[in-house]
């Protein structure tokens, strides 16, 4: 476990108790980058049509986790992580995992504070995505290591059935580092903007883009702020644990509890909750 505290939020049922059809749930982790410019802007990306799973979609940077990200070695190597997610495994992983996946498929880093450093680990992107490189080796040998404060987890969802692949993915919030434009990796993601949230989902809503429920959900909750101190005063507020409910998956805005009509004819309860609340312009 990586250093830090604990927001003690049940978010959603233990990995053990989930409904499964034999598809096996993997952990994951998805980093929502966010920048003043001069207003709230968030970096969205795309997925390849030729993906698997969310094929064209627009969503954040984040993957699976991986061995690498469980080393017990980051222990000594990574601190400030700020607080776990009961009902998740090894909350430090998921953070660990989304760092190295925003290095790997837009080249930010984020959470290290030495730019040597952070510089060798962009530059090693195609060896820690192909594997050939471990970024806890990479760390240790660098003499640094990684500060996780600054990602705020904020949401919970988990792949309903069926589905050819399930996940697990906690959700987390950071400013983006000063001075770096991401650059696609071109074979997971094939493009990458910085967006002001209402913008994405008038898009989506034109049927311009694909989203799921889950990207969906925090672009409703993003637009209701105007600057990224207000999102990370919000994140970092202990704000309680919201269920959400959809009508669909892909095509309707979700509902969080309090809202006018969650639990309305046609929706249906998700295995997905957030506790990043309404912004000031909601």
């Amino acid at each position: 476990m990586v250093g830090g505290g604990s927001d003690n939020r049940i978010a959603g049922p233990h990995r053990d108790i989930l409904p499964t059809d034999g598809v096996p749930i993997r952990s994951a982790a998805t980093l929502m980058l966010i920048d003043d410019r001069p207003d709230l802007h968030v970096l969205s990306l795309r997925r390849t049509d030729a993906s698997t799973f969310v094929a064209g979609h627009t969503l954040f940077p984040g993957g699976a986790v991986d061995k690498g990200d469980c080393d017990p070695r980051w222990a000594g190597l990574a601190t400030g992580a700020a607080g776990g997610l009961l009902g998740m495994d090894d909350p430090s992983s998921y953070r660990i995992a989304a760092v190295r996946e925003t290095i790997e498929e837009i080249g930010v880093a984020v959470g290290i504070d030495d730019p040597r450093l952070a510089a060798h680990l962009v530059a090693s992107r195609r060896a820690l995505e192909s594997g050939e490189a471990s970024m806890v080796d990479l760390v240790a040998a660098g003499g640094a290591g990684l500060d996780l404060s600054g990602l705020h987890s904020v949401a919970r969802w988990v792949t309903p059935m069926p589905s050819i692949k399930r996940y697990d993915t906690a959700f987390f919030v950071a400013r983006a580092p000063a001075d770096v434009e991401p650059v696609v990796d071109g074979h997971e993601v094939v493009h990458s903007e910085w967006c002001r949230p209402a913008d994405v989902l008038e898009r989506w809503g034109a049927g311009e883009i694909t989203m799921v429920s889950p990207t969906i959900s925090m672009f409703q909750r993003l637009a209701t702020y105007r600057k990224v101190d207000e999102v990370l005063a919000a994140a970092s507020s202990n704000a309680p644990v919201l269920h959400v409910r959809i009508l669909d998956d892909s095509t309707t805005p979700v509902r969080f509890e309090g809202d006018n009509g969650y639990s309305d004819p046609g929706t249906r309860p998700t295995l997905g909750w957030i506790w990043l609340p309404s912004g000031p312009v909601a």
